[in-house]
């Protein structure tokens, strides 16, 4: 009769151990239940499906952010490249001082960069208030944007055919640097959670790396469909870029505008926000709480 129980024993303890989500007694008051649910890491199983949403928004935002300030926030490798002409007031055809623009994204994506990998490892790298925190303070950066576009505070920038009007200082429209900034800051925000969730082969502002990556596969028309997931990731990212840009500008040739476009991807991070919200957290080790 030993091992019968033995074995009922070892299958209660199995059982036990499948229900993580069980293992906060509802006898423990509101306030602690919410908070050990808070504070618990969560799964990054199929997190790649919310950094796919966010190529794809990366797309929507530099698409607006390139049509009405004549630069990106979201992809640095252009950025440097306009800031660089910019030295040689170049290309002519732009007003003076338009450099200035790609240089504060580059310097804000950088400084986004430095804030959000330091609020992940201060506070836990996958604690579902963190990453929540962090998706929410993209999504905020992106309504105060979307509301200065809404309210005309700023706009877009329009090219002057007179040269003369572009020499000084006092005609560049240093009010537009304020957008740019807020919408690089938070551009760095999805990229570093990519890295914290382990999902290296998406880097959610860029496509250059990733291009070069699924090409050198040795495995690129030999896997089969379902056996090499980062090829998959990486050319779905791609074509969710590319989809996103494209419906960007469609929508900017409409009534909605470039605020408008610019508030549906400011929604689409929201949903994101709402979905770590409810994401599975990371099962308990065996015996562990």
């Amino acid at each position: 009769m030993a091992a019968p129980q033995a074995l009922v024993n070892a299958n209660a303890n199995e059982h036990s151990t499948m229900e993580p989500e069980k293992d906060f007694p509802q006898s423990l008051p509101l306030l602690t239940r919410l908070r050990l649910r808070f504070t618990r890491d969560i799964d990054s199983k199929w997190g790649d499906l919310v950094l796919l949403g966010c190529f794809y928004t990366t797309g929507m935002v530099d698409a607006v952010a390139f049509n009405t300030w004549n630069c990106f926030v979201g992809m640095q490798t252009g950025n440097t490249v306009f800031a660089g002409l910019g030295v040689s007031h170049l290309p002519d055809n732009v007003p003076r001082y338009t450099w200035t623009k790609s240089l504060v994204a580059i310097l804000s994506f950088c400084v986004g960069a430095f804030f959000f990998s330091r609020w992940h490892r201060t506070f836990g790298p996958l604690k579902r208030w963190v990453i929540m925190s962090s998706f929410f303070i993209q999504m905020s950066f992106m309504i105060i944007t979307a509301s200065l576009i809404s309210a005309r505070v700023v706009g877009k920038s329009e090219e002057t055919a007179d040269e003369g009007t572009n020499d000084g200082m006092s005609d560049f429209p240093w009010h537009e640097l304020c957008p740019i900034a807020l919408l690089a800051f938070q551009s760095a925000g999805q990229i570093v959670a990519g890295r914290m969730l382990k999902y290296n082969a998406l880097p959610t502002v860029v496509l250059t790396s990733l291009f070069c990556d699924l090409m050198s596969n040795p495995d690129l028309f030999t896997a089969g469909l379902l056996q090499d997931p980062d090829r998959n990731r990486r050319a779905t990212g791609a074509v969710l870029l590319f989809a996103g840009a494209t419906v960007s500008g469609a929508l900017i040739k409409t009534s909605v505008g470039y605020s408008g476009a610019l508030w549906i991807a400011t929604g689409l991070k929201g949903v994101m926000v709402l979905a770590w919200l409810v994401w599975s957290p990371k099962k308990s080790p065996q015996g562990q709480r």
